[in-house]
């Protein structure tokens, strides 16, 4: 082995023996800290999750209702009495014409 492999060996068995002196436990105040801040919170409503799809749902409502009258424009303007002044209503239900 040469100098650096011998190095290496030693610095890492000195690794493993150390002890972790580091502090695993949370800092004070923790817990209440995190008690405090989900107390302030506001709680959300149960239906706050059909909120989100709300305005969706209201935008394609809306699209549908435009597109509804655009196709149905041609009867706005027309005489709805002219349509059926011009036909027999009986005539066309028992077909004597």
């Amino acid at each position: 082995m040469n100098q650096f492999d011998q190095q290496w060996q030693k610095l890492t068995t000195l690794a493993r023996k150390a002890a972790d002196t580091r502090d695993v436990a949370a800092p004070f105040g923790f817990a209440v800290r995190v008690a405090a801040r989900a107390a302030t919170l506001p709680a959300a409503p149960p239906w706050a999750l059909f909120e989100r799809f709300a305005f969706r749902g209201l935008m394609v409502a809306a699209v549908f209702g435009v597109g509804a009258m655009a196709l149905g424009f041609s009867s706005i303007l027309s005489e709805p009495a002219d349509d059926y002044a011009s036909t027999d209503t009986v005539a066309e239900i028992l077909d004597l014409s």
